[in-house]
């Protein structure tokens, strides 16, 4: 008979060899045993949908736990069960340029990240090296955000490069047929239009280019224009540098918009492949130009946020664009007015032409309200701060009124302010649900 130490020592040593065998086995095949084992026993589908109540800014926390987890936050899967299941997020991303900095920078903008686990609301992305450091035309389309042509030592750019916001990665698309800088482009069912930007551009005959997510292709539409009058030269018609475009709606008809260097409107109508002129808009105090729900808004010298309605880009609404005043926006206007981006006219010399054209500070969206990025001196260091603002349209007066749901600090630029006088712009903004 087997004593009972004999029995308690070979039940040990079973132990011990069971122990080092599940080991092997599991280190082979996860970083974390005891975790991947509860999600491997479940169904996909149970698995997807518990995921996709896990807020994006906890999915790269979520990202480090282990291959598996891994492996599923980059499935496409999880973010069709996201949508599928209405837990999509409003998701703001921000491109800004550094004169101390060779490269252009993307951040994925959280708001209220700061008081809960990230430093800053800013969490910056990998840089693509050879994103043109101004005048792209950039759109967000899908899962991510797509930046054409620019402009690359005083030369137009055809290359093409898309952000996959899902993953925070670059991809090179086929570039196009054409280089442009500051060209018009839009969405339009599904698909890209680019229109304009072109160097030498054909008053009489204009190339369109489309670009096909799904195939990944680009194709070409020769358009032309309706009759202009005579008695106008045909370089005012000419659509070259858009640094203003959008898509708006005219009567159940989508059409995208471009306002050139010279103050002049143009509308390019996908469905019918005609370009035609709109109303001018000759005052060079308004830029930054964003449509919300059809309205066109726009900041000005003086802090003044003004609107117009969309369908008066067209010739037939009257011959001319009727701006007006956002009101209830006051204690706003003050911090603006020490804006050096929002007031670019007063006591700055831009060195180059584009930083002459574009403005500095930038409007988007945050689901129906609008976002302000400006930048501000404080404590003799330049800030970059953001709004929020709610807007609301008086059915009695037909008034907009603006309230401020919130204002914060984005980043601080900490140099000299006379060793980078340029020292930080505002390229992009670009916001939509992921």
């Amino acid at each position: 008979m087997m004593s009972v130490y004999g029995k308690e020592s070979r039940y040990k040593a079973n132990q011990s060899t069971t122990r080092r065998n599940c080991g092997k086995k599991q280190k082979k095949k996860y970083y974390c045993p005891q975790q991947a084992c509860k999600l491997s026993i479940l169904p996909d589908e149970i698995v997807m949908n518990c995921l996709a109540f896990v807020p994006r800014l906890d999915h790269g926390s979520l990202y480090l736990v282990s291959k598996l987890h891994r492996s599923l936050m980059l499935s496409p899967e999880l973010y069709q069960a996201r949508s599928l299941m209405g837990r999509t997020e409003h998701c703001i991303y921000l491109c800004l340029r550094n004169a101390s900095d060779p490269f252009v920078r993307w951040y994925a903008f959280y708001p209220k990240a700061a008081a809960v686990n990230h430093p800053s609301p800013l969490v910056p992305i990998r840089p693509h090296l050879y994103q043109p450091p101004a005048a792209s035309s950039v759109v967000a389309h899908g899962w991510g955000i797509y930046v054409i042509g620019g402009m690359i030592g005083g030369k137009r750019s055809s290359r093409v490069f898309f952000l996959d916001c899902r993953y925070h990665t670059w991809t090179n698309l086929p570039s196009m047929m054409l280089a442009r800088a500051c060209a018009a482009a839009g969405v339009v069912d599904g698909k890209i239009y680019v229109v304009g930007g072109v160097k030498e551009p054909n008053p009489r005959k204009w190339v369109v280019e489309v670009f096909d997510p799904k195939r990944q292709t680009w194709s070409t539409l020769s358009t032309q224009p309706q009759p202009q009058p005579q008695t106008q030269p045909d370089d005012l018609y000419s659509p070259s540098l858009m640094p203003e475009s959008a898509v708006i709606e005219v009567e159940k008809t989508k059409k995208i918009f471009g306002l050139n260097e010279k103050g002049n409107v143009w509308l390019y109508t996908p469905s019918q492949r005609i370009w035609k002129t709109g109303n001018s808009d000759t005052n060079e105090l308004r830029k930054g130009w964003h449509v919300i729900d059809n309205v066109i808004y726009s900041c000005v010298t003086g802090g003044w946020m003004l609107w117009c309605e969309a369908s008066e880009l067209e010739e037939s609404a009257g011959g001319e664009m009727n701006w007006r005043q956002v009101m209830g926006l006051e204690d706003l206007r003050v911090a603006l007015c020490a804006s050096r981006v929002v007031n670019y006219s007063r006591g700055f010399t831009p060195s180059e032409y584009l930083d002459d054209m574009l403005p500095g500070h930038k409007l988007s969206n945050s689901g129906p309200n609008m976002l302000l990025f400006w930048d501000c001196l404080a404590d003799w260091k330049w800030e970059i701060r953001c709004a929020e603002i709610s807007l609301q349209r008086r059915k009695g007066t037909g008034e907009i009124w603006g309230t401020v749901e919130w204002s914060e600090a984005v980043t601080r630029i900490d140099r000299p302010l006379d060793q980078y006088p340029y020292h930080c712009k505002i390229l992009y903004s670009k916001s939509f649900n992921l």
